[in-house]
């Protein structure tokens, strides 16, 4: 959580979003009336099941959660030295990235970063509205609207 005199955003993110889960229960949706739609065999709709939940146990399982996010302080440029507090499959760690592209949406913002610590990769983040407090969600968007991100 951010003081009211922080100039830079300390964000807790909450892991789980309604809007997230509606958008992909969508998906669900319109991908099971297509096949419904397309007379796919058994074969096939077993086949499109087993792709599916594959999928689906990746974002869920694999992919790490992003908890917190942290901006650098005050002598660094912006797009570097940001914190990450990540929950990964084996427990709960602290990584430092760079900041590549930001993306502002009505009801998301997507991150791109290129991950420092642990270890070297690029890594992307959306983070919905209804992760975070109306407050940090002003100053995300401030963030994504006034601040120009360019790749390293």
């Amino acid at each position: 959580m951010t003081d009211k005199h922080s100039l830079r955003i300390d964000t807790a993110i909450k892991p789980s979003s309604h809007l997230r889960t509606a958008l992909y229960a969508s998906l669900i949706v319109v991908m099971g009336l297509l096949a419904w739609l397309a007379e796919l065999s058994l074969a096939q709709n077993v086949l499109l099941l087993i792709v599916s939940a594959g999928f689906a146990c990746y974002l869920a399982l694999i992919r790490p959660i992003l908890l917190h996010i942290s901006q650098p302080p005050l002598q660094h440029r912006v797009d570097q030295h940001w914190q990450l507090l990540m929950r990964t499959s084996r427990d709960d760690a602290l990584w430092q990235a760079h900041l590549s592209k930001l993306h502002r949406y009505p009801l998301c913002i997507h991150f791109e970063f290129s991950i420092i610590e642990p270890y070297q990769r690029s890594l992307s983040f959306t983070v919905f509205r209804d992760q975070v407090s109306a407050r940090e969600w002003r100053q995300l968007n401030i963030l994504a609207t006034v601040v120009p991100i360019t790749a390293h």
